[in-house]
């Protein structure tokens, strides 16, 4: 190990327990009294992290990430306008997101419990050749059934990757993670622009938009299954020293969570509402719906909209954040003040450059400081199922999101009167609910830890 390397470690904050009482309901589950949990000092950047500080397993992840990233802007471009080409209408996109998103909820919680029995890798490479098929599928297949069956397996793979990526690294760089995952991510997303500009050169290079929908998702899925071939040649799996929890359909249901944990759940629900409403099958949509003489400047758009969340996300993790709390509470109310500014808005250059400011300043910081807690309010031993917990019941809310945009959109179909303004409904909604979902993250508890606390051996 070089010196330098060493020199970090000896400064890596040291793990602690906190203690909480058990809640009175649950002590059948588990008769012992409170639940402890190992955690760091503090989930803060490492200043000597670098690219040359990455072991062979890091450099795995981020290059999965990559090629996960530019499918996954390919996909959430083109599937859209796939449908709609298709004559699916915004009631039926909304549907179809809407079952899929209802579908993934217990499997995401039962898929991070069978990581903690089986480990990270078979799952994670499971889920990257599951959802290259559904990926590369929906543009060679043909009726509402299908893209409905190929949207539910597709998800439900790629939500089981969402849940693996960030337990992976902070089994691997636990002393670092918000560092970590605000860089991973952000080369993520970074890429997902290139995919969606990608899709738009690979459309317009075919006469009819059919083919280039086919070929475009077609890279799509090859790139996810380029992924998994590599990770399940190189990868390497950590032995696993605790014993994890047996799943079984009383696991799945109880709520058995660090109250932080609690509060994020609630907090993410209303936030995953909002964001569905206008984040699901709407986004690449809109623009051209609202300013139609723009329509051509919506690839670019949806590009740079990837970008903004991807440049904080590459340096969030080198500030000095000290109060995350703050910082989390503050993202969500900028994030959901700019996405309904952007839909009130007449002019298409003030409404699309409001638009690309909700990430900048707002998901590109709340993201990995989330991440960061959900890892360090969640137990060893049961890191996959309380993560999977977590991110499942969060995404209840856009299992309604898209069927509700859906609704609202319809209103112009059924009320002339706001055949105009239903446009611009499930952008402004979606802004309002972002920022009720900042109100109970203010019961957060994120206090230093005691003395005591931190004498404790960690286990």
């Amino acid at each position: 190990m070089p010196a330098s390397a060493a020199s970090d470690n000896s400064k890596s904050p040291k793990p602690y327990r906190t203690c909480v009482p058990r809640p009175p309901s649950q002590r059948d589950l588990r008769p012992e009294g409170d639940v402890c949990y190992t955690h760091l000092a503090a989930d803060v950047a490492a200043p000597g992290l670098g690219y040359d500080h990455m072991n062979s397993n890091l450099w795995l992840v981020l290059g999965t990430a990559t090629l996960f990233g530019l499918a996954t802007g390919i996909y959430e471009y083109v599937l859209p306008s796939y449908l709609k080409s298709q004559g699916i209408s915004f009631e039926t996109m909304g549907l179809i997101f809407t079952l899929a998103g209802a579908a993934m909820v217990m499997v995401r919680i039962y898929m991070g419990g069978l990581s903690d029995l089986l480990g990270r890798k078979p799952l994670y490479g499971m889920a990257l050749v599951v959802c290259g098929l559904g990926t590369a599928s929906p543009a060679v297949v043909s009726g509402l059934l299908a893209q409905l069956l190929l949207k539910i397996v597709r998800d439900t793979a790629a939500l089981t990757r969402e849940t693996l990526f960030p337990i992976i690294l902070y089994e691997e760089r636990r002393g670092a993670f918000l560092n970590i995952i605000s860089k991973f991510r952000g080369v993520e997303f970074l890429v997902q622009a290139g995919g969606t500009l990608l899709a738009g050169a690979v459309i317009a290079a075919f006469a009819l938009p059919t083919q280039g929908y086919r070929y475009a998702l077609a890279i799509a899925g090859g790139a996810l299954l380029l992924a998994a071939i590599g990770w399940a040649l190189a990868f390497r799996e950590h032995p696993r020293t605790a014993t994890p929890t047996v799943m079984t359909l009383r696991e799945l249901f109880n709520f058995d969570l660090h109250p932080n944990l609690r509060i994020i759940m609630l907090a993410g629900g209303i936030l995953t509402f909002g964001i569905a409403l206008s984040h699901s099958f709407y986004m690449p949509l809109f623009f051209p719906e609202r300013f139609p003489d723009h329509a051509h400047l919506n690839p670019l758009l949806m590009s740079l909209h990837r970008v903004t969340i991807a440049l904080p996300m590459l340096v969030v993790g080198n500030l000095p954040i000290r109060n995350l709390r703050a910082w989390y509470c503050w993202g969500f109310v900028i994030e959901g003040v700019t996405m309904s500014a952007c839909a009130l808005l007449p002019n298409f250059w003030a409404s699309a450059g409001t638009f690309l400011l909700h990430d900048l300043i707002g998901a590109g910081i709340w993201v990995p400081i989330q991440a960061t807690l959900i890892q360090r309010f969640s137990r060893d031993e049961r890191r996959g199922v309380e993560t999977g917990k977590v991110l499942a019941w969060t995404s209840l809310g856009a299992v309604v999101g898209p069927m509700v945009a859906g609704w609202l959109l319809k209103l112009g179909e059924t009320t002339p009167a706001l055949a105009e303004a239903s446009i611009i409904f499930p952008f402004f909604f979606s802004g309002v609910f972002m920022i009720i979902a900042a109100v109970p993250l203010l019961w957060l508890k994120l206090d230093a830890p005691t003395a005591a606390a931190v004498a404790e051996p960690a286990v």
